[in-house]
């Protein structure tokens, strides 16, 4: 139920759109601090998200207050960034969540940072106070002195950082922490390799407890007449959601789902990993293969979410609907290809796989800038970033473990390599993206994403397990030595546990000998790409295709397709039963 305040905003929101413009926003660009150095002129900087229910309301509120446009206008430059849209901007805000409200001086200099909603009232007072007194608020510096030679978390370290996790886990609802609920991908993950951990060595650790009680929480978030995932929680039961769908939530919990079926064989899990794909498919693809960015909470000021999505199909689509924003990011896209195939590893639909096939080829033809790395929302140099050729790396990754095509593969280590050029930080980890030209202040200064960051180190080290290229393995390292730099400041990051782990050990391997047009050799694949782990190895050699990329191992020929595994220097005997690929992975699999 919505608060009477929110109400009464929503009422002001619509009434004061009719009364007053908005103010003059600006276009976000470095030229902007030559003109407020002419002008003696502060840059406020209101960053906003077109799903964001909040963010029209203060756009609704207190940027249409007369008296407010009337004081912005005399002493500061106006600035609106949707942050969808500018992925560097955006991650250097982003603990600020939206809408954030940033001051700036001439010289770049954080005077004053603001997280949510800000009332007319309490804005007026402070954009006075920074009129009055604009001294530049501290900066806060991420993460402690990158060590150079560290190559792991030390035992202490990652026992540290588990009994962190543990101690924000809600033991009665699941979920995390005393605020929102939502699934974060890298820590269930966790949760979930080191609950199959204790199938095998048992210790009092309730790692089980932990995956099993968020992900059935999280099932409360899943639209149950069009599918998806709403964006999060306020209420710790999860029965509260924001109702905004984006596709990063949709990426976690698919691949989270899926993950957790493979291990534990819950249907409820599985189903749940095909009710927020449905909303994928059916609403969120353009005709020509892209898709699409985010479905807004509400349905227009008159029809917020907690009454549309009580409706039923015939009456949603009767009237008004959450508008879908119809961009088309390269990094949303790459989450979303991996999204379907990884669900089609699990159950073979041809249309996931089809989706995902006709996206990556969009992304590839329309985003694919000139230095090789992909724009965010255009093909040219100056849109590239970290996130946008991660996900495409990580889409490409994904369709070749569900295809065996090793043209994917091919893009997965061309991207690997663009990254580690045009991203590595020579401090340690991977920048988001270099600074822009005539950036000054706080903006001069690269931002290192945390979750980027981990996802690279994993996608690194993986790419070098599967081609043994020492260059892929020496950038994971750097990534890692940032990931420790942070844990060692005390940063709860769980991700760091995943890539510490995955570092340090080989992954599961299996490799199908045999022609991919022998239906035998086709039924061995399929069981292997479903082996319940993500750090995986998956290989088919077909002869007629050439030596695989790290051809570190001499399969012998066989008058019959056959499945080999092979890890920490043992290698099984081969099997020709689907029913026998897991077995033989899991007896080499070092957990």
């Amino acid at each position: 139920m919505r608060s009477l305040l929110a109400l009464v905003l929503i009422a002001l929101s619509a009434t004061a759109r009719a009364e007053s413009p908005s103010p003059p926003w600006q276009k976000w660009e470095p030229a902007l601090f030559d003109r407020a150095a002419a002008e003696d002129k502060y840059i406020l900087l209101h960053m906003a998200a077109v799903w964001c229910h909040w963010c029209h309301v203060m756009e609704g509120t207190t940027y249409k207050d007369p008296a407010i446009q009337k004081t912005i206008g005399g002493k500061f430059i106006p600035v609106r960034v949707d942050q969808d849209r500018d992925p560097a901007l955006s991650y250097r805000y982003e603990n600020w969540g939206w809408p954030a409200t940033i001051m700036l001086d001439k010289d770049g200099n954080e005077i004053f940072k603001r997280r949510g909603y800000i009332p007319p009232e309490l804005f007026s007072k402070l954009l006075v106070a920074v009129i009055e007194d604009p001294s530049a608020l501290q900066s806060f510096v991420v993460g402690a002195a990158v060590d150079p030679d560290a190559v792991a978390l030390s035992p202490q370290r990652r026992a540290d950082v588990e009994a962190l996790v543990l101690k924000s886990f809600d033991k009665d609802n699941g979920g995390f922490g005393d605020t929102h609920r939502f699934i974060h991908g890298d820590t269930v993950e966790w949760a979930l390799e080191r609950g199959r951990d204790l199938q095998r060595n048992p210790e009092p650790a309730p790692w089980r407890d932990v995956s099993a009680k968020t992900l059935a929480g999280a099932r409360r978030l899943i639209d149950p007449v069009w599918g998806g995932m709403f964006q999060y929680s306020d209420r710790l039961d999860w029965s509260g959601p924001h109702y905004e769908k984006l596709l990063n939530i949709q990426r976690d919990a698919i691949r989270t789902y899926v993950l957790a079926w493979q291990i534990g064989g819950d249907p409820a899990d599985l189903a749940a990993a095909r009710d927020i794909a449905r909303w994928l498919m059916d609403f969120m693809q353009s005709p020509e293969g892209a898709f699409f960015t985010s479905q807004d909470a509400d349905a227009g000021p008159d029809l917020h979410g907690n009454a549309f999505y009580l409706r039923t199909d015939a009456e949603r689509r009767a009237g008004p609907q959450p508008p879908i924003d119809r961009n088309s990011y390269a990094r949303e896209n790459g989450w979303a290809i991996a999204s379907p195939a990884v669900l089609y590893d699990v159950t073979g639909d041809p249309a996931l796989l089809d989706a995902a096939r006709r996206a990556f080829d969009w992304t590839l033809t329309h985003r694919r800038a000139p230095n090789g790395g992909f724009g965010h929302g255009q093909a040219t140099d100056d849109d590239t970033h970290l996130g946008d050729t991660l996900a495409v790396a990580e889409a490409a990754l994904q369709l070749y473990r569900s295809t065996a095509e090793r043209r994917y593969l091919a893009f997965a280590i061309e991207l690997g390599e663009i990254m580690v050029r045009d991203h590595s930080d020579a401090t340690g980890g991977f920048m988001v993206r270099q600074p822009e030209p005539g950036a000054r202040g706080v903006l001069a200064k690269p931002v290192k994403q945390l979750d980027e960051n981990v996802a690279a180190t994993r996608l690194l080290n993986l790419l070098a397990r599967q081609t043994g290229k020492p260059a892929f393995r020496t950038a994971a390292q750097h990534g890692m030595r940032y990931l420790i730099s942070l844990a060692e400041d005390g940063f709860v990051v769980p991700g760091a546990l995943l890539a510490d782990r995955e570092l340090s050990r080989e992954p599961a391997h299996v490799t199908i000998v045999g022609a991919k047009d022998d239906p035998d050799a086709r039924a061995l694949y399929e069981a292997a790409r479903t082996y319940p782990t993500r750090y995986l190895r998956i290989e088919w050699l077909d002869r007629r295709e050439g030596p695989l990329p790290a051809a570190d191992v001499d399969y012998p020929d066989m008058p019959q397709a056959a499945a080999y595994a092979c890890a920490n220097g043992a290698c099984s005997v081969p099997v020709f039963a689907p029913a026998d690929v897991h077995r033989i992975v899991a007896k080499v699999d070092d957990r």
